[in-house]
């Protein structure tokens, strides 16, 4: 079986919690720059150097905040790897079921990974409906759960009809 690969796209809540805290912390680092300039055209230059420093820490944030953005899946060679944008999980695909998330769970799943606004893409979570899951999302109006056995996933392909095809469940 040669690699299929499927592209994730953001959108949605994730979509707009990326945004959010993009505008929040390049906000943050581009108002502490100013800061440091019309400090140092007053004359302060410590205090100047001072908030430069203030200024790295939300733009190292926002920078690292993108590091696990989901980028695609590929689904081949008995494994389903998921590509973010600095790392990179691979799950066997032995006796896996998969099948489409119902729109009050999707519901239920954006409202467990948001906070303050701003939706995980990422992240290990333990819900009511799906059981403790590991999420890898783009755009949760896509989601699928796939049951690995041990493990159970929500990832969110663009096209999640043609990923459970690939997984042979069919359009559960």
């Amino acid at each position: 079986m040669s690699a299929r690969r499927f592209p994730c796209t953001p959108g949605g809540a994730v979509l707009r919690g990326r945004l959010r805290l993009r505008l929040l912390l390049v906000g943050l680092a581009l108002l502490m720059i100013v800061v440091a300039v019309l400090t140092w055209a007053a004359g302060q230059r410590w205090p100047a150097v001072l908030a430069l420093l203030v200024a790295a820490f939300p733009w190292t944030a926002w920078r690292m905040s993108g590091d696990l953005d989901l980028l695609w899946i590929d689904v081949g060679n008995g494994n389903l790897t998921i590509q973010m944008r600095r790392r990179r999980e691979r799950f066997p695909l032995g006796g896996a079921a998969a099948r489409r998330l119902t729109s009050d769970e999707i519901e239920h799943l954006e409202k467990l990974a948001t906070s303050g606004g701003v939706t995980a893409g990422t992240g290990g979570f333990d819900s009511r409906l799906l059981g403790e899951i590991d999420l890898y999302a783009s755009n949760l109006a896509n989601s699928v759960l796939v049951d690995l056995g041990e493990s159970r996933l929500v990832v969110t392909p663009d096209h999640p009809g043609e990923l459970l095809e690939t997984l042979g469940t069919g359009l559960l």
